[in-house]
């Protein structure tokens, strides 16, 4: 380090000397040339043409290289917090004796306080501050016109919004789960997918009438990495989230597992019950994976009771937050076929199912987690499945 440090300090005094020379030179041509240089002030703005100005100068010049010599040899120890990078950014807040902050960078350059570059810096410094200040006052600003706008709808703020969904909340006596044990079986845009359909389900589930107690287990590996990363607030959120599967979390006696594939039928939303949704988008890759982990974990199982109330014309199936709305929406109705009608989107060709409908006419629902089995009436719709949320869902 010492062979180094030497060099650096040679070269900035050959430089330094050069300078001075060159300088001095120059001034006595000048003052060769023209007997009133001296009155003129040759030099630049605010440097007096004297030798006893020059003398502090070449002082202050070797201070500085024996400053930026220290800086150096901090920077490889890397001393200080933070490193030596933190040290050298440290080095212009202190000018003669105060901080940056005290010294007007325009007047501590012209004084030949501090360097050009410097100078830069510390502009650019200034005009990211201002433009920090100003984009918090501008988000504080829209905060409070939004405000304005839901009290002039005579709509409640978000506080009270929150305060009044915790105290729907303390009610609830139905648990509705997504288990997302699936995560080494989908592929990273499957992913993104799942967990933008976990966010609707949430922000559904917030504003419900008659909200339940939402749960995510099995989580880890890519699906806690998307929440970490494309997620915001999802910390501060009213939901259970358990790495553990959800038959180390709840009882098995009060699972109920929906999948399209089980010979059950729901006839109601029991109160104290846990009902699982599999958390999978699988494209049809994966035909009754949910059914078959229900019967190996030794939990109930059912399905929506779809085709006995709505018949679909398209081969949509149901996403994650379909089934999770529906549920809601049965809880605050007590109507399964209100329910589907209200949450299946129209486009998807669903229609109600009269009384005095022939049998013959009603859909079977068969197939799990996207699978379609049609039959003479067209396609079936399969439950608790994850395929891709549609925009006018």
């Amino acid at each position: 380090m010492a062979a180094p440090i030497e060099r650096f300090i040679g070269v900035r005094l050959a430089e330094e000397t050069m300078s001075l020379t060159t300088d001095q030179d120059q001034t006595l041509e000048n003052t060769d040339t023209n007997p009133e240089a001296d009155k003129l002030n040759i030099n630049a703005p605010g440097r007096p043409n004297d030798k006893k100005c020059n003398d502090v100068d070449k002082d202050l010049d070797c201070n500085n290289i024996i400053s930026d010599v220290s800086m150096i040899d901090k920077c490889s120890s890397g001393q200080g917090e933070g490193g030596g990078a933190k040290d050298v950014d440290n080095s212009l807040e202190h000018v003669e004796g105060g901080g940056a902050k005290d010294v007007d960078p325009e007047q501590a350059y012209a004084e030949g306080k501090i360097s050009k570059k410097q100078l830069k810096r510390l502009r650019r410094e200034e005009a990211w501050r201002k433009k920090k200040e100003f984009l918090k006052t501008k988000r504080k600003e829209q905060r409070r016109l939004e405000a304005q706008k839901r009290r002039e709808k005579g709509e409640p703020n978000k506080k009270r919004l929150r305060l009044e969904f915790e105290k729907r909340l303390e009610t609830s006596d139905v648990t509705i789960a997504v288990d997302l044990s699936f995560d080494d079986l989908m592929m990273e845009q499957d992913i993104k997918k799942l967990m933008k359909q976990i966010e609707r389900c949430y922000a559904v589930n917030k504003r419900a009438p008659v909200p339940v107690q939402m749960h995510l287990s099995s989580v880890g590996g890519r699906c806690r990495h998307r929440m970490e990363t494309a997620i915001a607030g999802w910390k501060g959120w009213k939901v259970g989230m358990q790495k553990e599967l959800y038959t180390e979390v709840f009882e098995r006696e009060r699972i109920v597992y929906l999948t399209s594939d089980s010979p059950n039928t729901l006839s109601t939303l029991e109160a104290g019950k846990v009902y699982i949704i599999g958390g999978l988008v699988d494209h049809n890759s994966h035909k009754g994976l949910c059914y078959q982990r229900a019967c190996e974990a030794g939990v109930s199982h059912a399905q929506l009771p779809i085709a006995q109330f709505v018949k679909i014309q398209s081969r949509k199936v149901l996403a994650v937050n379909h089934v999770f709305e529906i549920m809601l929406a049965y809880l605050e109705l007590q109507d399964w076929q209100e329910a589907f009608l209200r949450v299946i989107p129209p486009r998807k060709g669903v229609e109600a199912i009269t009384a005095d409908q022939p049998e013959d006419n009603i859909t079977e629902t068969e197939g799990a987690e996207g699978q379609q089995t049609p039959n003479k009436n067209g396609p079936a719709i399969a439950e608790g499945n994850s395929e891709v949320l549609d925009k006018d869902s």
